[in-house]
């Protein structure tokens, strides 16, 4: 029966009513009553939608290989220790470096593990005081935050307050210094760990260029940690490996892996690279090889 196996589906996927129905194109409060066998409306194009979507993810199931959630390398640990004595101090700190090296995966399942962790992601739109400071709110389950960034910061001060906790914002090279200037007082009235994440660009700007004085020396005294990450480690590419089952004794392979997770773009090129190999390597029945993940390389750089 239909509605037996979307449960069935849902249980074994951990997925919600909400995420289904979202998926499908019609109300959470539609898919409750098609479960519950009392829904009133066109159950005929609902079954369909559910039939599809339900063919989909057994189609998925099947055939799609997915990279491992998260792969604790060791440049994760060590920005897993700087996001611990940032959160426990109550300090600033930043993070910054290249592209692709995995700070963003590290700081999302730092939040995912720890209590009273919040991250939000600054961009070309969201990186004004207002917008920022609403962003805080809305991840620090605020609903109804007024717009007006004074009572908005006081709130948040309220909010964080007493609460030993951590706010990471990622990609904080879009902030320019006026807002640095206000997470930083933030930070000191609340008395909470914050910790930024970008690339290089952040790094300079707190800094102030290479000119620690004036309007600067204020922000940048207080980083308590500050931590660089430009490329990966051997060690990082064998962990990657390990958790996609490579032969890390296939020294040949080992070292096409190291080659391009050192690379521009490092972990994330090479998990790009690997679940493409992988689903050639599913439909075949046999391990990812060096000659399929040449050949996934080849295809996604073209």
């Amino acid at each position: 029966m239909l509605i037996n196996q979307i449960k069935q589906m849902m249980a074994d996927k951990e997925l919600t009513q909400t995420q289904v129905a979202k998926e499908c194109g019609f109300s959470a409060g539609a898919l409750s009553s098609f479960l519950k066998g009392t829904y009133k409306g066109d159950n005929d194009k609902l079954e369909a939608a559910l039939q599809s979507w339900l063919d989909g993810q057994t189609q998925k199931t099947a055939v799609f290989v997915s990279a491992p959630d998260f792969v604790n390398t060791p440049t994760a640990s060590k920005i897993f220790a700087d996001l611990d004595f940032v959160k426990m101090f109550g300090k600033m700190g930043v993070v910054y470096g290249a592209s692709g090296v995995g700070k963003t995966q590290s700081a999302r399942q730092y939040t995912k593990q720890n209590n009273n962790v919040w991250m939000i992601t600054a961009r070309p739109s969201i990186c004004t005081i207002n917008e920022v400071l609403y962003e805080m709110a809305l991840e620090l389950g605020i609903s109804d935050a007024p717009k007006r960034a004074g009572k908005l910061s006081r709130m948040l001060k309220t909010k964080l307050s007493g609460t030993k906790g951590l706010m990471i914002i990622d990609e904080a090279d879009h902030l320019p210094l006026k807002v640095l200037e206000e997470i930083r007082i933030l930070q000191e009235d609340s008395e909470v760990g914050f910790m930024l994440i970008g690339n290089d660009k952040v790094y300079t700007q707190m800094q102030g260029g290479f000119n620690q004085q004036h309007q600067f020396a204020r922000l940048w005294s207080r980083n308590a940690k500050k931590q660089s990450v430009q490329k990966n480690s051997k060690q990082d590419i064998d962990a990657v490996a390990k958790a996609w089952s490579i032969d890390l004794s296939d020294s040949k392979l080992m070292n096409a892996l190291y080659t391009i997770g050192q690379s521009a773009g490092s972990l994330r090129a090479l998990t790009n690279y690997l679940q493409l190999a992988g689903l050639t390597a599913q439909a075949r029945g046999e391990g990812i090889t060096l000659p399929l993940i040449l050949s996934a390389q080849k295809q996604m750089e073209c």
